[in-house]
Protein backbone atom coordinates (compact mmCIF):
# COMPACT_ATOMS: atom_id res chain seq x y z
CA UNK A 1 0.00 0.00 0.00
CA UNK A 2 3.04 2.39 0.80
CA UNK A 3 4.67 1.77 -2.36
CA UNK A 4 1.21 3.06 -4.07
CA UNK A 5 1.13 5.75 -2.23
CA UNK A 6 4.23 6.89 -2.85
CA UNK A 7 3.86 6.46 -6.65
CA UNK A 8 1.18 8.22 -6.41
CA UNK A 9 2.45 11.39 -4.44
CA UNK A 10 5.44 11.05 -7.29
CA UNK A 11 2.74 11.08 -9.90
CA UNK A 12 0.82 14.71 -8.14
CA UNK A 13 4.79 15.81 -8.07
CA UNK A 14 5.03 15.00 -11.49
CA UNK A 15 1.95 16.71 -12.63
CA UNK A 16 2.09 20.30 -10.46
CA UNK A 17 6.10 20.23 -12.19
CA UNK A 18 4.61 19.87 -15.70
CA UNK A 19 1.49 21.81 -15.41
CA UNK A 20 0.72 24.02 -12.41
CA UNK A 21 4.21 25.99 -12.05
CA UNK A 22 4.74 28.51 -15.12
CA UNK A 23 7.65 29.93 -13.98
CA UNK A 24 9.40 26.99 -14.47
CA UNK A 25 9.00 27.06 -18.28
CA UNK A 26 11.13 29.07 -20.26
CA UNK A 27 14.15 29.21 -18.13
CA UNK A 28 16.32 27.21 -20.25
CA UNK A 29 16.17 24.83 -22.91
CA UNK A 30 17.11 21.72 -20.73
CA UNK A 31 14.03 22.68 -17.96
CA UNK A 32 11.95 23.14 -21.16
CA UNK A 33 12.43 19.43 -22.29
CA UNK A 34 12.75 17.94 -19.00
CA UNK A 35 9.27 20.02 -18.37
CA UNK A 36 7.66 18.37 -20.87
CA UNK A 37 8.23 14.65 -20.75
CA UNK A 38 6.52 13.09 -18.45
CA UNK A 39 8.96 9.90 -17.95
CA UNK A 40 12.01 12.06 -17.21
CA UNK A 41 10.05 14.71 -15.23
CA UNK A 42 8.70 11.21 -13.19
CA UNK A 43 12.22 9.91 -12.64
CA UNK A 44 12.89 12.67 -10.51
CA UNK A 45 9.80 12.99 -9.02
CA UNK A 46 10.13 9.43 -7.70
CA UNK A 47 13.68 9.97 -6.32
CA UNK A 48 12.29 13.09 -4.76
CA UNK A 49 9.87 11.46 -3.20
CA UNK A 50 11.48 8.43 -1.80
CA UNK A 51 13.69 10.49 -0.07
CA UNK A 52 12.05 12.93 1.30
CA UNK A 53 9.55 9.82 2.58
CA UNK A 54 12.68 8.14 3.93
CA UNK A 55 13.79 11.34 5.86
CA UNK A 56 10.47 11.83 7.26
CA UNK A 57 10.11 8.31 8.61
CA UNK A 58 13.54 8.80 9.63
CA UNK A 59 14.64 5.14 8.03
CA UNK A 60 17.07 7.19 6.98
CA UNK A 61 18.62 8.76 9.66
CA UNK A 62 18.48 5.81 11.71
CA UNK A 63 20.52 3.59 9.20
CA UNK A 64 24.02 4.00 8.65
CA UNK A 65 23.65 4.91 4.88
CA UNK A 66 24.23 1.90 2.83
CA UNK A 67 24.69 1.68 -1.10
CA UNK A 68 21.39 -0.38 -1.29
CA UNK A 69 19.28 2.48 -0.18
CA UNK A 70 20.61 4.04 -3.23
CA UNK A 71 19.80 1.34 -5.32
CA UNK A 72 16.36 1.33 -3.84
CA UNK A 73 15.63 5.17 -4.52
CA UNK A 74 17.13 4.41 -8.22
CA UNK A 75 14.81 1.40 -8.99
CA UNK A 76 11.90 3.77 -6.98
CA UNK A 77 12.58 6.45 -9.66
CA UNK A 78 12.11 4.21 -12.36
CA UNK A 79 9.00 3.13 -11.44
CA UNK A 80 8.28 6.10 -10.82
CA UNK A 81 8.67 7.31 -14.23
CA UNK A 82 7.28 4.32 -16.03
CA UNK A 83 3.72 5.09 -13.54
CA UNK A 84 4.15 9.21 -14.17
CA UNK A 85 3.92 8.01 -18.25
CA UNK A 86 1.52 5.40 -17.99
CA UNK A 87 -0.67 8.46 -16.35
CA UNK A 88 -0.21 11.14 -18.40
CA UNK A 89 -0.98 8.92 -21.32
CA UNK A 90 -3.81 7.77 -19.86
CA UNK A 91 -5.18 10.99 -19.13
CA UNK A 92 -4.44 12.57 -22.34
CA UNK A 93 -6.37 9.81 -23.87
CA UNK A 94 -9.23 10.44 -22.01
CA UNK A 95 -8.99 14.07 -22.28
CA UNK A 96 -9.26 13.28 -26.03
CA UNK A 97 -12.38 10.77 -25.78
CA UNK A 98 -14.05 12.92 -23.89
CA UNK A 99 -13.66 15.62 -26.45
CA UNK A 100 -15.32 12.99 -29.71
Amino acid sequence: MTFLYLLLVAYGVTFGLQHKLPFLWKRSEWTDALLSCSYCTGFHAGWLTWLLYGISQASLLEQPIQFAIFIDMFLFAFASAAFSYLMDVLSQWLEMSAQK
